[in-house]
């Protein structure tokens, strides 16, 4: 079950990375290059780094008029990830599960920040991202009690709202090369 929780994790979390654009004349690499030039995502979480193929956004650069996608890689996406990591990798110490209370309080900080003008989208947005913030008030809770499995919980809960604001919202006209299939309109 922490196995799907994580694999659904990873697919939503890949899902919200805005696709780089590319000129359509720059020649691709040669499969040597392309290797060299991946992120080595194993040498990253071994030295305690985020995920290098998931930008993130200095949350002290957000301002009122930053967009939906800064707001996520400055607040929500960092945040649940490590929320989601934990479900498999639990913190040994109290360290760990202050860095999982902060993750939490800023996964809400992001929902709320979305909710605010111009990225509100209505009261339909505003009522998926209350979901979100319910669910992940929950999941703050259960922190308190450093019990993993209680975070495995409440963190489908969590995910279950980020899922709903997406069906409805982002997933709607997905770029080309997307990993979510786009729907029919």
């Amino acid at each position: 079950m922490k196995t799907s929780f994580a694999l659904a994790a990873f697919l939503a979390l890949v899902a919200c990375a805005p696709k780089a654009e590319t000129p359509e004349t720059a020649a691709a690499p040669a499969p040597a290059e392309s290797a060299a030039l991946a992120p080595d995502v194993a040498a990253a979480a071994a030295a305690g780094q985020a995920d290098p193929r998931i930008p993130t956004v200095d949350p002290a650069s957000i301002t009122d008029a930053s967009t939906v996608g800064e707001v996520m890689h400055a607040y929500v996406i960092p945040g649940s990830e490590s929320l989601f990591a934990a479900e498999t990798e639990a913190p040994t110490d109290e360290a760990g599960w202050t860095k999982l209370q902060k993750a939490a309080q800023d996964v809400i900080t992001g929902a709320e920040l979305l909710k605010k003008a111009p990225r509100s989208k209505g009261d339909s947005w505003n009522a998926t991202i209350d979901t979100v913030i319910t669910a992940t008030k929950v999941t703050a809770e259960a922190l308190g009690k450093k019990n993993a499995e209680d975070l495995v919980f409440t963190n489908g809960d969590m995910m279950a709202g980020c899922t709903a604001c997406h069906q409805q919202f982002r997933d709607q006209n997905p770029p080309q090369g997307h990993l979510v299939e786009q729907k029919p309109n």
